[in-house]
């Protein structure tokens, strides 16, 4: 409970709806005690608002605000119980079915399936009007018409967190059934389950209400709905009495937006990846305030899902670094540890199966994130350039390399013929390639030859942000040390930075000025090579420094 009070006051639109929801449950909490007799007639009918009665009378002579605050414990009671119902059956349906299968989702399926194909409201009408009225019947009611949609949306949800690992291994484990559903599959689907319950209330509320305006439910009870209802018989419109439904009307509004709002807030607490991540012990922080003339890359919280078929998957968990300007900055960690999807997402190049949850990045003051794709696109080459790692998927085939290096060039700068052809040849001259290479396809290449003109063409237009995802892969360890030798020189001269991706430790001990350790999207240590070679602070980058033989310090190709 302390932890959603926290989240729902750190969420603004949350902490309204709190604010909403909790006047109008008071309401309907002491509204019959300060009006036990709202019904009472209390003055000439239809008169309007005044020093004694606020909202005026009704039709009928009754006090309109009291009749819409006594009326407020009925209507969100039968809103909340049908939430509570709706949400339990499709829940316990849609997962049962989900998990068990065979013939218990086949027969689970027809009845599911038999209801959604009756007409929810003709169905609710029909019922309501054969059932006595009151409020337990229209509860009953709702709760008939509307439960076989939710339980066919949890059974898809529960269906995909079958499929995964953990449900696996608890099963090989010997759990119960009844205990992976309570224990494995049902926390997952909290966000859902919440979220449902919330949308079937706001239904359950609107439902009721349409349903008692047309004289179905119990017209003598004091309710939103048989307020309307008798604001309609009284012609109020007809007569120019709006006072007698606007309060009704405003709470039924304010209930529904306020509702909705917390959801926003309680989503955060019952789905973890949505939360700020505190530090865990042992992980050593990037400085979090780096004077802004001294960043040229700023990167803060960044969180990534990619969604699929099984579920969402966390890629990026809150990742923060500073990138100066002219510094070479290692993003070090196993396959899977975020580095790429990093890069990517500073690229613009996220693919639609991912999002970012939270976070942003900024270079040199703007949003890599938040802006469009004509924007980024333009961004590329000129201030943030990218080797990417397979140099033979980012080549195209049927294109020589000098059509390829001259299109990324006339795309953004004015230049003559003779001018990109000059360029072309200095460019591969800084990777240690022969000007004939120009005219050659991609295949016609060695790998290590592809690799250094992707690098070549990263480079094209003197980027800002160099960002090199695994360069050196293909190349053997003399060619490596050549082509960081030859892009040093070229960030020298230049002044451009360089985020310098791979798993090879001993790489980034000799070339990068810091060091940040990933392990599954997480930051877990930053520093200098000096500091992580005589202090790691997490046992992960301890096991990456202690895998690899100590590099020799004279090896460095002068990245300070």
């Amino acid at each position: 409970m302390a932890e959603l009070l926290a989240s729902l006051r750190a969420n603004r639109k949350a902490m309204i709806g709190t604010v909403l929801v909790a006047f109008f449950g008071l309401i309907a909490l002491v509204g019959p005690w300060i009006y036990p007799d709202a019904d009472a007639f209390v003055a000439a009918p239809h008169s309007p608002p005044s020093a004694q009665f606020w909202m005026g009378t009704t039709g009928q002579g009754q006090d309109v605000l009291a009749q819409a605050i006594a009326g407020a414990r009925t209507t969100l009671w039968v809103g909340v119980l049908v939430g509570l119902a709706v949400t339990g059956v499709g829940t316990v349906i849609g997962v049962t079915s989900a998990f068990f299968g065979k013939r218990v989702d086949d027969a689970l399926s027809v009845l599911t399936n038999v209801f959604l194909v009756l007409p929810g409201l003709p169905l609710a009408i029909v019922l309501a009007a054969w059932l006595p009225p009151g409020p337990l019947s229209i509860a009953l009611v709702l709760s008939i018409a509307g439960w076989a949609w939710n339980a066919r949306v949890f059974r898809a949800q529960a269906m995909s967190i079958r499929k995964r690992d953990f449900v696996s291994a608890a099963i090989v484990a010997g759990e119960s059934p009844w205990r992976i559903i309570v224990h494995e599959i049902l926390p997952n689907m909290s966000s859902l389950i919440v979220a449902v319950f919330i949308g079937a209330t706001v239904y359950a509320i609107g439902a009721q209400v349409g349903l008692e305006f047309l004289g179905l439910g119990d017209v003598g009870a004091v309710t939103w709905g048989t307020n309307l209802y008798w604001a309609a018989n009284d012609s109020a419109l007809l007569t120019g009495s709006w006072w007698i439904f606007v309060p009704t009307g405003f709470g039924i509004a304010m209930v529904g937006f306020g509702l909705t709002l917390v959801n926003f807030g309680i989503d955060e607490v019952t789905n973890p990846r949505l939360r700020a991540r505190a530090p865990i012990e042992g992980e050593r922080a990037v400085p979090a305030h780096t004077p802004d003339d001294e960043v040229r890359l700023r990167v803060r919280d960044l969180t990534i899902d990619f969604i699929d078929e099984d579920g969402e998957t966390r890629a990026v968990d809150g990742v923060s670094f500073d990138l100066r300007p002219g510094e070479i900055m290692g993003l070090a960690g196993e396959s899977g540890s975020g580095k790429s999807t990093i890069a990517t997402a500073l690229m613009g190049l996220l693919p639609d199966t991912a999002r970012t949850t939270s976070g942003g990045a900024w270079l040199d003051g703007v949003d890599l994130l938040g802006l469009d794709e004509d924007t980024h696109r333009r961004l590329r080459l000129t201030r943030i350039g990218m080797a990417f790692q397979s140099a033979l998927n980012a080549l195209n085939p049927v294109l020589t390399i000098r059509a390829q290096m001259t299109d990324g060039m006339v795309t953004h700068r004015d230049l003559s013929p003779d001018a990109v052809a000059a360029r072309i040849d200095e460019l591969l001259d800084h990777v240690g390639l022969d000007a004939a290479v120009a005219d050659a396809y991609p295949h016609q290449l060695s790998g290590g030859m592809r690799q250094r003109v992707v690098i070549a063409m990263a480079m094209s237009l003197d980027p800002d942000v160099l960002i090199l995802d695994e360069p050196t892969t293909a190349l053997d360890v003399v060619v490596q040390r050549e082509i960081l030798q030859r892009i040093n020189a070229r960030r020298q001269s230049i002044g451009f930075s360089v985020i310098l991706i791979t798993h090879d430790m001993p790489l980034l001990l000799c070339w990068a000025d810091r060091i940040c350790v990933l392990q599954r999207g997480r930051l877990l240590d930053a520093g200098t090579p000096t500091q992580l070679l005589e202090g790691p602070v997490h046992p992960y980058t301890r096991t990456l420094l202690e895998a690899f033989a100590e590099p020799d310090a004279d090896s460095a190709g002068g990245s300070a």
